[in-house]
This record gives C-alpha cells, sequence and structure tokens, in this order.
C-alpha cells in the first residue's frame, strides 16, 4: 500500500517538473523581448526615477515636490495622532484641548504645505517652462 502511493506521487512529480521545463521555454521567448523592451523602455528607473534631462529645473521641481508631498504625509500622522489623543481622551478637558489644537495646527499647515505645492507647479511650469 505504501509502495502504490509513492509511485503515484513520483508520477505526479515527474510531471510537474516536464509540464515546468516546458513552460520555462515559452518564457524563455517572451523574456527576450520584454527584457529588451525593459532595458530601452525604462531607463528612468536608472536613474532613481528622476528624468533622464539636462533640464536643472525639473530636477529641482521634482525634489521640492517630493520634499512636499512627506511634509504633507507627516501632517497627516499628527493629524491621526491628535485623532487618537481625543478619542483616549476619557472625558478629560484638558487632553481634548490639546488634541483639538493638534488637529488645528495640522490642518493650517497641510494648507500651507498645498498652496506651497500648488505655487512650485505654477512657478517651475508656468514661469520658467520645466515641462519643456
Amino acid at each position: 500500500m505504501h509502495k502504490k502511493y509513492l509511485k503515484i506521487l513520483l508520477v505526479i512529480l515527474v510531471v510537474f517538473l516536464i509540464s515546468g521545463f516546458l513552460g520555462f521555454q515559452i518564457e524563455g521567448a517572451r523574456a527576450a523581448s520584454a527584457l529588451k523592451a525593459l532595458i530601452t523602455g525604462n531607463m528612468e528607473l536608472a536613474s532613481g526615477g528622476l528624468p533622464l534631462t539636462q533640464n536643472p529645473t525639473q530636477i529641482v521641481k521634482l525634489v521640492i515636490q517630493g520634499a512636499l508631498g512627506l511634509v504633507a504625509i507627516i501632517f497627516f500622522v499628527i493629524i491621526v495622532i491628535a485623532g487618537f489623543r481625543w478619542m483616549t481622551g476619557g472625558g478629560n478637558e484638558e487632553s481634548i484641548t490639546k488634541a483639538k489644537k493638534m488637529i488645528t495646527n495640522a490642518t493650517i499647515g497641510l494648507i500651507v504645505v498645498m498652496f506651497s505645492y500648488a505655487i512650485t507647479v505654477f512657478v517651475f511650469d508656468v514661469i520658467l517652462g520645466a515641462n519643456k
């Protein structure tokens, strides 16, 4: 009985191995053309996501916008922390007041970051023409 299960398992294993090798041959042909497309088409990935350009204004624009995006994430985290403090304040007026103040300040900071982002886009795209 044990030998019967062993033979069945061996046959299944051989079938999976053979079918796997056949699949690799088919995928190998596809992979060669896909590799060429990756090498020639995605050169921006090699530059860390920055465009392959000699225009310094476009690079500065991307760095500033990335930094403003990180600051916006920080403000979002501050709002979440303040909301958590408010919910776990347990009715303590001092704790709730601090949490409300944190939310207000974080919202004001987020608005400032949004306006900074809009000004950055306007200055670099419209005035300096960084997309050209």
